[in-house]
C-alpha cells in the first residue's frame, strides 16, 4: 500500500506540474482489491478514491489526507464524502471489471490541449477523431489500436454522465468528456498518466496543425 500511494502521489505531482488540474479536482480511484490481489469471492470489493473537493496538489503533498478508502458496500466513512465523479468511477471500474481487463485505475485530468480538442467539430465523429490524432501522432495506433472514445456532454458528476461514459467505453481505455478533460483507464496509476500524456501530445500536434492551416487560408 506504501508504495502505491507513493505512485499516486508522483503522478498527482506531475499533472500539477503539466497544469492538467482545475483548481478544485484531483479524481482518482483505484480498485485496490484487484490491484493488491485480494482473494476472487471476497465479501467486499475496496476501492482507494478521491475525497470531495481534493486536489492534485494536495495529493501529491500527503495523499492520505485527501483519500477515501470505501467499499460499493457500505455506507460513506463518516470522516469525508467522496467526489461528484465517484459514481461515474465506480460504473467505469466495474466496466473494467466485468471485461476482465487489466485495468484497476480511473484517473482524471484537464488539459488544455484536450479541453480545446473537444470544441472542434471532428470530436463529433469517433473515428474522425481517431484518424485526425493518428495523423498527427502516427504513434497512436500503437498505443490505442482501437482509438479514443468521445463522450457526449452530461452534466459533471451527473447519473447522464456516467451513463454516457460507460455505453462509450466498450473495448477503450480512454474517454474524453466534451469540455471536461480526459479519463484514462490503467493497470496502475502510472500507465493511466502514460495514456493521457500520449493522447495530449498528439491534441496538442494536431490543434497545431488545424491552427497552421486555417492561418494559411
Amino acid at each position: 500500500m506504501k508504495n502505491l500511494l507513493a505512485r499516486i502521489s508522483a503522478v498527482a505531482a506531475q499533472i500539477n506540474l503539466h497544469g492538467w488540474a482545475e483548481a478544485n479536482a484531483g479524481n482518482i480511484s483505484v480498485d485496490v482489491s484487484s490491484l493488491l490481489g485480494s482473494e476472487q469471492g471476497a465479501s467486499k470489493d475496496w476501492y482507494l478514491i478521491s475525497r470531495s473537493g481534493s486536489r492534485y496538489r494536495d495529493l501529491a503533498v500527503d495523499p492520505l489526507s485527501v483519500l477515501l478508502l470505501v467499499s460499493p458496500s457500505e455506507p460513506a466513512p463518516g470522516d469525508g464524502s467522496p467526489s461528484s465523479e465517484w459514481g461515474c468511477h465506480l460504473k467505469l471500474q466495474q466496466a473494467a471489471r466485468s471485461r476482465a481487463c487489466c485495468s484497476k485505475v480511473v484517473l482524471h485530468a484537464h488539459p488544455d490541449e484536450i479541453i480545446l480538442l473537444s470544441q472542434l467539430d471532428l470530436f463529433k465523429d469517433q473515428k474522425t477523431l481517431n484518424r485526425a490524432l493518428r495523423e498527427a501522432l502516427p504513434e497512436m495506433s500503437i498505443f490505442f489500436p482501437r482509438g479514443v472514445q468521445p463522450v457526449k456532454p452530461a452534466p459533471p458528476g451527473s447519473d447522464e454522465l456516467a451513463e454516457l461514459s460507460c455505453q462509450a467505453l466498450g473495448d477503450h481505455n480512454v474517454l474524453i468528456w466534451q469540455g471536461h478533460g480526459i479519463l484514462a483507464l490503467g493497470r496502475d496509476p502510472d500507465h493511466a498518466l502514460d495514456q493521457i500524456e500520449v493522447v495530449a501530445k498528439a491534441a496538442r500536434l494536431l490543434l497545431g496543425r488545424f491552427f497552421l492551416t486555417n492561418m494559411a487560408k
